[in-house]
This record gives structure tokens, C-alpha cells and sequence, in this order.
């Protein structure tokens, strides 16, 4: 791997897996030219919700009212599959459909396909499609248009799940209805990557023999989703209406448009006004206690399988010592960082896989992350052979990057508590470009990023597999890679939980990172809007889909 795709990989993998503010990224790769607390009033978003909620407005296809949702930025297209483009991912899954589709807890549902099935060899899936799909100009979805499309993505190493679809060696479409997907080696994370990033299904029709970059259906977009595109004001909005003739369930809404307000606190200020029914990027946390304490306003909180974590330089001499990695975890008061950092919202991570995918985290013993314990950390600092000289032991250089005031405030809160085990700490705040310079070429001893673990373990390869794409900790260890490979290709469940098992076992071991504390999303929202695909939308539609949304009188 080049050293210029290596940085593509490491600003995708953050672009991708990380809740911070993805706009700065997108504005950075395009320099370089790379493609709470209890009193609180919330809601927190978990299936329990999708049984118990029922929507308070009618739900006949396209009722009554607008539904009005901010978005940071302007799309850069309305194709969504062939560039990175998260200003466009929202709109997106309104327009389109995907093949499957994860809801907010990154469970899989069918979406274009009703039911799939795996062969024993593990090496084809075949999905049978919906019956009574059609585009938004009236042509049938048919599996055609699946296999164009994903047929696309294999064919150019830089669309967005070009990666995703590896396992993918042909692709058949028999019949209208069906689709199969032949695979070079089993794959167990191929379905729910299926309904993850840059997998929409485009129509054949209009987008075969023609260059996906330029087709001018990437202005004016038709999908198969549960709203059609009407118009797009740079700057402005973008609206879209109600397919009534969705094949789905829904929409509920006539109207569905799009704000683009870049600047957070204005969009705040637009929902504290009245004017904007749903705020789809997390506001900074300081705000969160006035919107929750404001009549009419709900803030959904909602875990995610994700971790602020801390990563240890391998490469150099003192992080390079076991004991010496073992004895920073210990000196971290996570609680500390939970409170005051997080505001209260986060929990202490304790698994090297987020308990969010409950089957992938290992939590037995051993297998835990070592906790707050300072005697304990100075004796390991002792056992490393760094007794206390003066006032220090040594000198680490701890970067972090400035997206986000949680992570100067996580990179304060762990600085202070090695300095009382006897480390003495130098804190560089970084640019997300700088950072990530710095980072790659080593030129730290410890960093803290966050970044998404699902939809599945998989995602494991990229934080501490070999020349993983943000294994920033140049952690290497055969076994890890070995067990990893193995999970990746077992299609069993109980088999594959075996291996990531292990090797987070292998991990509270070997200790080349250290989570801190869980993330969570919110999602502030007015109380008179109902459905919404993070909370009663769990089990029932996918990540950011306003498909069930309904809108009180």
C-alpha cells in the first residue's frame, strides 16, 4: 500500500466510523486531494421502543403535512455511490433503497430484498427481490438493476463500498425477482455491509452505458425509496414528496425537505424556533441540557457500537513495554471522563468490543479492560523498570485531533492522571490533517480516536489488524490477523463469536489500546413528530429513512 493510499484509508475508515464532525474531514481530504444525566428529560433509543410506540397522526401514504430535517451541508451529487459524500447520505436513504438495510441499532431488514439465503459452502447468497417495486418514472425494480449496480461498484476501486464487495467474485440475475451474489470465499459481514454505505441500488435503465460520474440523473435523482426527488436550492433545501406509490410501508408525510444548515447552532436555533422539525447532526454536547429542558423538544440519545479509545505507540520505547501499557490503563479514571468529559451520557467501556452487538463482546474476566486502579499502575510502571526519578518517570507525547471539545477535555482528564502515577504528559492538539500526518508516521506515543465498530466485527481488522487503516498503535500480532480471518469467514454466529471472543482475550493481554468510554448519538426533535427511524423506527426502517415518520395535528 502506497503511502497516498494508506492516508485514503485512514481518512475513509475515520470518514465513515466516527460520529465527530465529518464535514471538517471532507473539506480536509478535498485540500489534499483524497477522495445523561438521570434529572435530564430523554428518550434513549432501543427496540423495546419499535413494540411499544404507535404513531399519533394518520399513516395513510402520503398524509398531511412537511416534515422539515436539518443537514450540515450540500450534497456534492445525488448519486451516493461512486464518491464519499455524507452531505448526500440522507437524502439518499429517502430516495433510494437498498438491498438490505440496518435500522438505528445496525440490525439487519429486508428492504428490496424480502428474504436471502446462504448455500452450506457459504459461498453464494441468493435474495428473492419484492414483488411491486418500481422507480420513481413508473420502470419495475427488477434484479438487474441490483447486479448493475453492484456489478459498478466492483468495477471501480474508488466507489465507496468497492472494499465492502470483495468477497463478491460474479454475480447472477437468473430472473426478475432474483439475485445471486457468488463469492470467492465465504463472508460473513457481506449482508449487513449490504446495507451500509454506497450500496443504493441504482436504476439500470437509465444509468447502464453511460458514466455514473456525470449521468444527469445525479441532479435530479430517480430512485425506488418512499420519496421522490422535486427540487434541490444550493445552499438552501432540497424537497422531496411523497411517492404514493411506495411498495413499502409508508410514507406518512406528503412532504419531505431537506435544510441545509451548516453552522449547529443555528440549526438549534431553528428547532428551539419552530422551524425545523428534526436536527440530524449531533449538537455539541454543552447544548444538550437546554434542549432537553425545553417544553416541546425531545433529545433521543441513542449508543452506539462505538468507543473513545486510547492508542499506544508500539514503536516506541516506553509504549512499546507491556507493563508499561498495562500500568496507563490503570492510571485512567474512565468514570472521570463519563462525568465530566461526556457529560454524563457516555458509560465506562469495559469490553474490547462494544456490548452494543451483544453477540460480538466478550465479556468474561478475562477479557476486561483494566480499570481505575493507581497503586496498581505505579506497580506495573515499577515491574516495567521506570521507577520515579524526581517528579516523573518519563515523557510521553499525547496528540489529538480538534474536532469535538470532548477530546482536548478526554486528552486533559488522562493527562492528569498519569502525571499522579508519575508520567509526565505533553498534550498537542492537532488539525484533523495534521493529525492524521502525525499519526501514520508514528510521531506520537499515545492518541485518542473514536470511530465505529459495526455494522460488524469486521471492522476489527481496520483498529488492530496488521496495517489496519487506523491501527495507529502498529499493533501486530499473527494470531490477532489469523482469528480475524477466520471470523470474517465462518458464517455460523456462535463459530464467529468464538474468534472475535478470542481475540479481544488476546487483547486485554496485549493491550495495544485502551477503550475509554461508549459514544452515543443525539438526535434532537420536536415532540410532535412520531416514527422517527432512531427510535419507534427501530426494527421497522433503516438508518436515517423517514419512512414511517408521522407528524401530529
Amino acid at each position: 500500500m502506497t503511502e497516498i493510499d494508506r492516508k485514503t484509508a485512514f481518512f475513509e475508515a475515520l470518514l465513515h466510523h466516527t460520529p465527530v464532525d465529518r464535514r471538517a474531514f471532507v473539506r480536509r481530504a478535498a485540500a489534499l486531494s483524497l477522495a445523561g444525566p438521570a434529572a435530564f428529560r430523554h428518550s434513549l433509543g432501543g427496540s423495546a421502543l419499535a413494540q411499544d410506540a404507535t404513531p399519533a397522526a394518520s399513516t395513510q401514504k402520503g398524509g398531511e403535512g412537511t416534515l422539515i430535517v436539518t443537514v450540515g451541508g450540500d450534497p456534492l451529487t445525488f448519486n451516493p455511490n461512486f464518491q464519499v459524500d455524507d452531505n448526500a447520505f440522507v437524502p439518499a436513504c429517502n430516495i433510494y433503497n437498498t438491498l438490505v438495510t440496518l435500522d438505528s441499532s445496525y440490525a439487519v431488514l429486508p428492504e428490496l430484498a424480502k428474504s436471502w439465503e446462504t448455500s452450506e459452502d457459504g459461498l453464494k447468497i441468493t435474495f428473492a427481490l419484492v414483488d411491486n417495486a418500481k422507480w420513481h418514472d413508473g420502470q419495475p425494480v427488477t434484479s438487474t438493476d441490483v447486479k448493475y449496480t453492484f456489478d459498478q461498484v466492483r468495477a471501480n476501486e474508488s466507489a465507496v463500498a468497492a472494499s465492502l464487495l470483495s468477497a463478491v467474485a460474479s454475480i447472477d440475475a437468473p430472473d426478475p425477482a432474483t439475485l445471486v451474489l457468488n463469492l470467492s470465499q465465504p463472508s460473513a459481514s457481506l449482508v449487513s455491509f449490504l446495507g451500509w454505505y454506497g450500496t443504493f441500488i441504482l436504476p439500470a435503465h437509465i444509468y447502464d452505458r453511460t458514466d455514473w460520474t456525470t449521468n444527469p440523473a445525479n441532479q435530479t435523482p430517480v430512485g425506488s425509496g418512499p420519496f421522490k426527488f422535486v427540487s434541490y436550492a444550493p445552499g438552501a433545501s432540497i424537497e422531496l414528496a411523497a411517492n404514493v406509490d411506495y411498495w413499502g410501508e409508508g410514507p406518512f408525510v406528503d412532504r419531505l425537505v431537506f435544510s441545509i444548515v451548516p453552522d449547529p447552532n443555528t440549526a438549534i436555533q431553528s428547532l428551539l424556533n419552530g422551524e425545523t422539525d428534526v436536527l440530524t447532526v449531533s449538537p455539541p454536547r454543552s447544548q444538550i441540557a437546554t434542549l432537553e429542558q425545553t417544553d416541546g423538544i425531545t433529545v433521543t440519545v441513542l449508543p452506539i457500537p462505538s468507543f473513545y479509545y486510547l492508542q499506544m505507540n508500539l514503536k516506541r520505547e516506553q509504549t512499546s513495554n507491556l507493563d508499561v501499557r498495562r500500568g496507563i490503563s490503570l492510571a485512567i479514571n474512565r468514570q472521570q471522563i463519563v462525568d465530566v468529559a461526556l457529560g454524563g451520557y457516555s458509560k465506562v467501556a469495559t469490553t474490547f468490543y462494544p456490548t452494543e452487538i451483544p453477540w460480538a463482546a466478550n465479556t468474561n474476566p478475562d477479557a476486561m479492560v483494566p480499570q481505575y486502579d493507581p497503586e496498581a499502575a505505579k506497580a506495573a510502571l515499577d515491574a516495567a523498570g521506570f521507577p520515579l526519578n524526581g517528579d516523573s518517570r518519563f515523557k510521553l507525547t499525547f496528540i489529538h485531533f480538534t474536532l469535538g471539545s470532548e477530546y482536548a477535555d478526554i486528552a486533559a482528564i488522562i493527562k492528569q492522571n498519569l502525571e499522579d502515577v508519575g508520567i509526565a504528559v505533553e498534550i498537542v492538539a492537532l488539525e484533523i490533517g495534521a493529525f492524521s500526518d502525525r499519526a501514520l508516521a508514528g510521531d506520537f506515543d499515545l492518541n485518542v480516536i473514536s470511530g465505529l465498530w459495526g455494522p460488524d466485527p469486521e471492522n476489527l481488522k481496520i483498529r488492530v489488524g496488521t496495517g489496519g487503516a487506523v491501527n495507529t498503535s502498529f499493533y501486530s500480532n499473527p494470531e490477532v490477523d489469523k482469528l480475524l480471518d477466520e471470523g470474517s469467514t465462518i458464517t455460523d454466529t456462535e463459530a464467529r463469536a468464538a474468534k472475535y471472543w478470542e481475540v479481544q482475550r488476546i487483547l486485554a493481554q496485549d493491550l495495544p489500546i485502551s477503550p475509554l468510554a461508549t459514544q452515543v448519538l443525539f438526535y434532537p426533535h420536536a415532540d410532535r413528530v412520531h416514527g422517527l427511524p432512531f427510535d419507534e423506527g427501530i426494527g421497522r426502517t433503516g438508518l436515517n429513512r423517514f419512512t414511517i415518520t408521522t407528524i401530529e395535528d
